[in-house]
């Protein structure tokens, strides 16, 4: 019994110090509330709208016929694309690119309109600006709807030529097309879900580090005493109340990650919004975790910046969320796991966009159990080895 009240005792204390040691940090304050609600909405701003709309085309038009005018009038009249001019060939196009005046180039065959009345297929080549494939995926998308119109228009009216009712003849092969959990095709649908699930990770291990190097020049001050400490406590209960501390105080901003940001933005919300806090339960544990132990490396405030910050970008790659897993080698699959934000991501962009359940996402939430394990007794470890340095350290 004595035992069970000095720890709860312990607790406490722990979330008592660690609480107040936050509240009066500035940087922290910044990383665990400021970053967190500005950091998603001006990453979507900056790609809303998610399209990019009337991308210009330059035309170089060799048939010159009926059919190629009319293909170049539908390209136009779609949404992705507009045609910006006509070319006289492609020497000319291509300074027009050069000039960035057009991202893109229709190149239409001079035996197009013969190839159409012989029955043969016309040819029309599209050159694109590869350096954003958004603008890629727009040009492509208008081409392939021209195309696909104007050849359904020529065969409508083969078919009438042969003297049959061509509307009443249904075709041979009918397709539809629908995006699942990206409604608008758009960059930021695709991406942000993932996006803000690594700004967790990212701003708690800021924080939980500087906390760590804040604590370090203390020690370094006082002759390797933290007056700040709770000193007497034990271990466990030390990394106890620590997680408390940093899980409450990111609770609201998760709610607003994971529900306001893509409501403000109408992304898409067909997981439960309960069953995607209970998966993110075990992903905050694991960061905060994690946090604690990358904290023993933490000897100024300022150094967790030069780490932290700069694997955003890798760990965004290795979620597969960019690129997936199964066109990574065995050492990049590895890598990428022993994050919690790698399961995390995948788990809520499941959820969110195509409507998962927790019982579908059920290896990823274990993972993640399994990462908290692993990162709570290396940090038990490393607290252990770290408090008999500077006992050794003292004494001596």
């Amino acid at each position: 019994m004595k035992i069970a009240g000095k720890f709860i005792n312990d607790v406490f204390r722990t979330v008592h110090n660690e609480f107040l040691l936050a509240m009066k940090d500035k940087g922290v304050m910044i990383f665990l509330f400021i970053v967190p609600l500005l950091y998603p909405l001006v990453y979507a701003l900056i790609y809303n709208p998610e399209l990019d709309r009337d991308v210009p085309v330059a035309v170089v038009d060799r048939s010159r016929s009926t059919k190629s005018r009319d293909l170049c009038r539908r390209i136009d009249a779609s949404e992705a694309a507009m045609v910006a001019g006509y070319a006289a060939d492609m020497e000319e196009a291509k300074r027009f690119m050069a000039e960035k005046k057009c991202y893109g180039i229709v190149l239409v065959d001079k035996d197009f309109d013969r190839n159409i009345g012989r029955g043969e297929p016309g040819q029309v080549t599209l050159y694109c600006d590869m350096s954003l494939l958004i603008r890629y995926k727009s040009l492509l998308m208008a081409l392939t709807e021209a195309t696909m119109d104007l050849g359904s228009d020529i065969r409508v009216e083969e078919v009438a030529r042969l003297g049959a009712d061509a509307p009443s003849i249904p075709a041979t092969v009918g397709s539809a097309y629908f995006p699942l959990g990206n409604p608008e095709q758009g960059f930021a649908t695709f991406l942000l879900p993932g996006i803000v699930i690594l700004v967790v990770q990212q701003t708690m291990l800021l924080a939980i580090c500087m906390m760590g190097g804040a604590g370090y020049e203390r020690r370094r001050r006082n002759g390797g005493v933290d007056p700040l400490d709770t000193v007497g406590s034990g271990t466990v209960p030390r990394l106890f109340g620590k997680a408390l501390v940093y899980l409450s105080l990111y609770i609201l901003q998760l709610f607003y990650l994971i529900y306001f940001v893509p409501a403000i933005f109408s992304y898409p919300q067909m997981g439960n919004l309960w069953e995607e806090f209970l998966m993110c339960l075990p992903y905050m544990l694991g960061v905060v975790f994690m946090g604690l132990t990358l904290q023993l490396f933490s000897r100024e405030r300022e150094s967790v910046f030069l780490v932290i910050v700069f694997t955003s970008v890798p760990l965004l790659f290795l979620s597969g969320v960019l690129w997936p897993t199964f066109g990574m080698n065995g050492f990049l699959r590895f890598l990428g796991g022993c994050f919690p934000s790698t399961w995390a991501m995948q788990a809520f962009v499941r959820m969110n966009a195509n409507g998962a359940t927790l019982s579908d996402v059920s290896h990823e939430f274990y993972m993640l159990w399994l990462l908290v394990i692993m990162y709570f007794f290396m940090a038990f470890i490393g607290n252990k080895i770290s408090a008999y340095r500077r006992h050794v350290k003292v004494r001596s």
